[in-house]
Formats: structure tokens, sequence, C-alpha cells
């Protein structure tokens, strides 16, 4: 039996790799944010139900301190770190509060989960997962905020690898594509919503890209993986005798990351026109 803490467990990837585990019988940590579906876990004894908002430092250190009193001095194996959000915009539109809060809830709330793992972690072998995405190596139209906030975990993560070796631990690194969750189908409505909310003066410049947009999103994830294959993926890396420093999911990530690093800029660039133009 494992002990594990898996973030984002109210939905998506994190709830799917909870359930796992919890079938599975391993001592699961799950933490969801207040109002999310938490039934399909809540049958499982072995899975403990906590509340956490990653953009939030107290609560992250409140989490992590009750893990602490119960596990009452068992060590954890396993953090599964899974939440984050997702948004779309251009940037001229979205406000700088709205690129705060991706900053904060997927840079800064990957940094918050690591900084607390690694003296729990450290000396017995232990691991981490970390969810960083295609958007990690490329930057795509209308995710900037999200482009920016991989981007940055694909920096902190690779640094402290290297601070750390030597330590007794494992930290690893999730590159998605598409993969089929409801964050998607998110990305789609609150791309659309955009369009509709547009004002007045920046409604000529970009209406028509956000409906694009939508509409590549939506095309786009029905070739994405499904959250079963890529739930396999990452449980393979999570409990791999000696893991990769990073797995690529999806043949979507692999052809994007390949094609950005054999054309040049303005080719890539008309690579995005072509799928926006669809």
């Amino acid at each position: 039996m494992r002990t594990m803490m898996i973030t984002g467990a109210g939905h998506g990837m994190g709830q799917e790799l909870a359930r796992r585990a919890g079938g599975r019988g391993d001592r699961v940590f799950a933490t969801v944010l207040p109002g999310e579906d938490t039934d399909v876990l809540a049958a499982y004894p072995n899975v403990t139900l906590l509340t956490l908002d990653v953009g939030s430092d107290q609560s992250v250190e409140t989490t992590f301190d009750a893990i602490d009193r119960l596990l009452d001095g068992v060590p954890l194996d396993l953090i599964i770190h899974c939440a984050g959000v997702s948004p779309s915009g251009a940037l001229e539109v979205e406000s700088i509060a709205s690129l705060e809060r991706v900053l904060n809830i997927n840079t800064l709330g990957t940094a918050r989960i690591l900084r607390k793992a690694l003296p729990r972690l450290r000396g017995h072998g232990g691991r981490i997962v970390l969810f960083s995405s295609l958007w990690g190596k490329v930057a795509g139209p209308m995710l900037s905020a999200y482009c920016a906030s991989k981007h940055a975990i694909e920096a902190i993560v690779d640094a402290t690898r290297r601070e750390t070796h030597g330590q007794g631990l494992d930290i690893i690194l999730i590159e998605p594509g598409v993969v089929r969750t409801n964050m998607v189908a998110g990305t789609v409505t609150g791309s659309r919503a955009g369009a509709d909310a547009l004002p007045a003066e920046h409604r000529a410049a970009y209406g028509d890209l956000y409906e694009r947009f939508a509409r590549m999103i939506e095309r786009e994830s029905t070739g994405g993986v499904s959250v079963e294959t890529a739930a396999d993926v990452i449980e393979g890396a999570a409990f791999a005798r000696r893991p990769k420093t990073r797995y690529r999911i999806g043949m979507d990530a692999k052809a994007v990351v390949g094609l950005s690093r054999l054309l040049p800029d303005r080719g890539f660039d008309a690579v995005f026109r072509s799928m926006l133009a669809r």
C-alpha cells in the first residue's frame, strides 16, 4: 500500500487517478475545491478528501499540516499535482488580473506544492509528479497566460530537479497534449463567452479570432487522448523503477513540439494560421 496525495481530484485527471488509487487500496489524500463533486471518491474508505486552494499560501500550509497529522509519522510516497486552470483570450483583451490569476494558480501553485513536498519526500525515494503541457514548449494564439504559466513550470521543475540531485527523491514532469476532460469543454465555452463579452473597441480586431479558436479547440479535442490513456502513462511514470524526467502524452503534443523545432518562427506562425482558418 502506498501513501499519496493527489491534487485537483474534484474532476478530470485528478479524479481518475484518485479513483484508481482508491480501488487499489492505496492510502490517498485527495484535494478538491469547495463545491466540487466528491461522490465518486467518497465511496472509498481509504481516500481522505481535503479542501485545497493551490493559489493560497495559507491553504497549502493548512492542507499539508492536516496530512502530516493524519499520517502521524508515516512518510508520503507520492504526490501527483493535477490542480490547475486553462483559460483563453487575446492578451490585449484579457485583464492583468486574469493573467495574475493564471500564473498564481498554475505556476505559483506548482511552486507552493513543490516547496512543501520536498521535505516530505526527501531521503526515502519519494516522488512528485507535476504537470506542464505541450504549451510549456510552444506558445499558441489565445493562450498567452496559460502558455506563460506552463513555460514557467518547466523552468521551475528543471531547476529544482538539479538543486535536489542526490537527496533521495524524484521529480517528474508530464507534458500532455489534448486530453478529453471537462477542462477542454471549459476552454471552448470560455472562448465563446469571451467573444460575446468583447468590448466594442476590441470586437472588430478579435471577435472572429475568438470564434475560430473555439472551433479549433472543439475540433482538435476529438483527436486527443482519453483520460484513461493519459492516466496509464502517468501511473507508469509514477511507479516506474527508474522514471524519466518528463513524459510527453499524445501524438498532438509530439507533432506540435516537433514542428516548432523544425520550422522557423514565421513558418510555425503559418501552421497556427492554417489551424485557425478551418
